[in-house]
């Protein structure tokens, strides 16, 4: 499974926040089921093969069912909802990947988050100015978003320890420049 900052990084990227706690508390059953924790808490993950596949991972009934959710509860309601779903998503490919394809991948998602240039033209997250890219009936705006500097700053936090107790990541880091 991948680490829960994995997780989190990639929610920064996709949604501008990393539900870095949902992230947690989603895998808490590891602690005591170990790979076996995906019973618990992870549905979608669950349904692979019934409701969805590598090929169609988010198929048009489950982007109407966001799309409802957010028309009812709200966006961030449905925002956290579809982390739940990513997440679940990215344990499915992560049982894919080999060794080495697993830390490639780490190092990457490390590195992007280390730059925040990158993260502002790539991705649409502006962390030094605390804003979101977002697209609303086709037009671009720069969302404010108050926390995100924090919540960038603790997952940087996480992250810098990660990497200063793992030489293999730092290696993998460096090779990215």
């Amino acid at each position: 499974m991948p680490s829960g900052w994995v997780h989190a990084v990639i929610d920064f990227l996709v949604f501008g926040r990393s539900y870095f706690d949902m992230h947690k508390e989603k895998d808490k059953a590891h602690e005591t089921l170990g790979p076996m924790h995906r019973i618990r808490d992870h549905p979608w993950y669950q349904e692979f093969g019934n409701s969805w596949s590598l090929a169609d991972p988010f198929p048009q009934w489950l982007r109407e069912f966001m799309r409802q959710r957010r028309e009812l509860e709200g966006d961030e309601t449905a925002e956290r909802q579809q982390a739940c779903v990513v997440h679940d998503y990215l344990d499915r490919i992560w049982d894919d990947l080999g060794d080495a394809e697993r830390e490639y991948w780490e190092g990457f998602f490390a590195w992007v988050l280390f730059q925040p240039d990158v993260l502002r033209a790539k991705f649409g997250v502006d962390v030094l100015k605390g804003r979101i890219q977002r697209v609303i009936d086709g037009e671009e705006i720069w969302e404010e978003c108050p926390l995100l500097t924090a919540e960038y700053e603790r997952l940087r936090t996480y992250v810098g320890a990660v990497k200063r107790n793992s030489e293999t990541l730092r290696n993998v880091v460096d090779r990215y420049g």
